[in-house]
């Protein structure tokens, strides 16, 4: 079988956008799919959320080929136009038996159903996030909501089969696309691969300070969105499709934990270090400047995936947060981080709302949860660690046994049954006017 990726997001892209992508490259083919890649240019200039990291380049199959979109395609609406001439060259030119389309950006969908229209191959859909559906983006008004959601769902009706991310949102999707049989909405998660996580694991002693690491970008921006003038006067106005804290995508309520437990003279409040690695901009900044522990906290730039990975499997702790919400809610996504910080088997604090991410952190013995915008419980949890920390329980590695599952090999197994499915389900036009 032969499946032409797009991917807005691919090697020598770095950051999380370009993770799923260069997994599925790397693994379909020990399962029988063959994989072309159609993606972007690389940009000539990059910004602090447009990294790069070519060195997962390396780690492909010699039979991985590679297609760009021309160098004048920038910005996702000019790449999705271009991938159409690009994309029908690449099928012309070889029989493809799939169209998949990794998304976001979800200007794909429309090059992915014009190439699948033109050659009369399925086309399926990889949300990394889930669409309109997603809370952390938020809309200008209820009706530019709700547009952007028909829009959407006019985009599902032509797709042949629909991947997830989370079992979350495999009932979620199956609601907003009854059309599609329910075998073809499936959950194929963010994962690990296990040569990035080969044994012996580091062996961690207690030093002076408990380092704290969180690895990935803070949504530091919409705490101080409100003194813009037009959110302050048009704010209430704006509507997403969740109602969400957005202070949890911060590490404002962990700082103020901190301050409570210094003020408290408790050891935690003088032994812990919160080592930050990601993007750092002006918002992040004003956070950490403005919460009182500043002298606790390490902003550190962008470092390539396995440079990150290695910090993973050595520090003492990690920290994983997320958006709160509503009570009785249950949040869509997990951060993909979640399954490397699980599969290097150090403690992890999580203040993370009802949902899976939650669920499966909570899986874990060495887990220490909170609600992620509760300060007083992240301080209870954080002291909790320390005192742990403090008695050498986590100087190994414990990776929870259920997340061999999560294995990014094993995810692509998973990935290629579901494809071949949809592929011999799929009725080519030529059979069905027959």
């Amino acid at each position: 079988m032969r499946a032409l990726l797009l991917a807005y997001y691919f090697p020598p892209d770095g950051g999380p956008g370009a993770q799923r992508p260069i997994a599925f490259a790397r693994h379909l083919p020990a399962h029988g799919v063959d994989v072309t890649v159609l993606t972007r240019h690389p940009p000539a200039a990059r910004g602090i959320y447009d990294p790069a990291d070519p060195a997962p380049l390396a780690a492909l199959e010699p039979g991985c080929r590679i297609a760009r979109t021309p160098a004048a395609a920038a910005g996702p609406v000019a790449v999705a136009s271009a991938m159409v001439g690009t994309g029908s060259a690449l099928l012309r030119a070889e029989r493809h038996d799939v169209v998949l389309a990794t998304m976001s950006p979800f200007e794909l969908a429309d090059p992915a159903l014009e190439l699948g229209e033109r050659h009369d191959v399925p086309v399926v859909f990889d949300l990394r996030d889930p669409w309109a559906l997603d809370g952390v983006q938020s809309h200008r008004t209820w009706w530019h909501g709700r547009r952007a959601r028909a829009r959407m769902r006019r985009r599902l009706r032509g797709c042949a089969g629909l991947v997830v991310n989370t079992p979350e949102c495999v009932g979620l999707f199956r609601r907003e696309a009854p059309w599609l049989p329910a075998e073809r909405v499936v959950a194929i998660t963010n994962g690990w691969d296990a040569a990035e996580f080969a044994p012996p694991a580091p062996l961690v002693e207690p030093g002076p300070k408990l380092t704290l690491l969180h690895a990935g970008t803070f949504l530091c921006g919409e705490l101080y969105a409100h003194e813009r003038p037009l959110r302050r006067w048009l704010g209430w106005l704006r509507w997403s499709a969740e109602s969400i804290a957005p202070a949890g995508r911060t590490p404002q309520p962990l700082l103020a934990a901190l301050a409570s437990l210094r003020a408290n003279g408790s050891a935690a409040g003088r032994e812990v270090r919160l080592r930050c690695v990601g993007m750092v901009d002006a918002a992040l900044q004003r956070c950490v400047a403005e919460s009182g522990v500043a002298d606790a906290v390490e902003l550190v730039p962008y470092r390539p995936h396995a440079t990150l990975l290695a910090e993973l499997r050595a520090a003492d702790a990690l920290f994983l947060t997320l958006h709160g919400l509503s009570p009785g809610a249950r949040s869509r996504i997990v951060p993909g981080k979640t399954y490397e910080y699980l599969a290097s088997g150090r403690p992890i604090l999580a203040g993370l709302p009802p949902g899976d991410a939650r669920d499966f952190v909570a899986a874990s013995p060495r887990a220490f949860v909170a609600d992620p915008c509760d300060a007083p419980g992240l301080a209870f949890q954080l002291e909790r660690l320390h005192a742990a920390w403090r008695r050498g329980e986590f100087r190994g590695a414990a990776m929870p046994p259920w997340l061999a599952a999560c294995e990014r090999r094993a995810l692509a197994g998973r990935l290629a049954t579901f494809l071949g499915d949809v592929v011999a389900g799929f009725r080519p036009r030529l059979r069905r006017g027959s």
